[in-house]
């Protein structure tokens, strides 16, 4: 409980400037790592997180049907996974995704709400990762924040968006802003 009451007081500061969005994404709760996570997303809207994992089948080897697992983690209610509905799958969350040419066991994904900026699912040193461009380079996604103007209510403006990563090359995180 008091996680939620100081993601209050940070969020009113941040809707009254006296905090940068920055400070506001930072202190949201971080899900869990499974083996299997891949990356989240997060909204300026509330706490709840959706979260994007590999969905590996009995051989260890991502399903060709449905490649990610992608639910929810509700933490401004009781902390519950729950899946997503119909149209949060449609019209956000949800992807389409084909094999790739990047090898076998490796699928091209576009986010049904993000589709300009694509997704590899891939092995890497064995493990399956969400790889994408970050400001220029390859990196492995770890966290998405999005900037939701507070304005907005029944269809959101997204004021922009924000991609955290690590550079496959160098290992050094790396960082992008985009506004749509």
């Amino acid at each position: 409980m008091k996680k939620v009451h100081s993601w209050i007081l940070v969020t009113t500061l941040f809707l009254a400037g006296y905090l940068p969005a920055k400070a506001l994404s930072d202190s949201f709760p971080q899900p869990h790592r499974s083996a299997n996570q891949l990356f989240y997303i997060q909204r300026s809207k509330d706490i709840n997180t959706i979260v994007y994992e590999a969905n590996l089948s009995a051989n260890k080897k991502l399903d060709p049907n449905k490649p990610l697992q992608v639910y929810w983690i509700r933490y401004a209610e009781k902390g519950q996974r729950e899946d997503l509905s119909p149209i949060q799958w449609q019209m956000a969350y949800g992807y389409t995704h084909k094999p790739s040419t990047a090898g076998p066991d490796a699928y091209d994904i576009n986010l049904n709400a993000f589709r300009k900026h694509p997704l590899q699912v891939v092995r890497y040193q064995g493990k399956p990762i969400a790889m994408t461009l970050i400001n220029g380079e390859r990196a492995r996604l770890q966290k998405v924040f999005v900037q939701l103007d507070p304005k907005s209510r029944l269809v959101p403006h997204v004021q922009y968006i924000e991609m955290y990563g690590v550079d496959l090359d160098k290992g050094k995180p790396v960082y992008e802003r985009i506004i749509p």
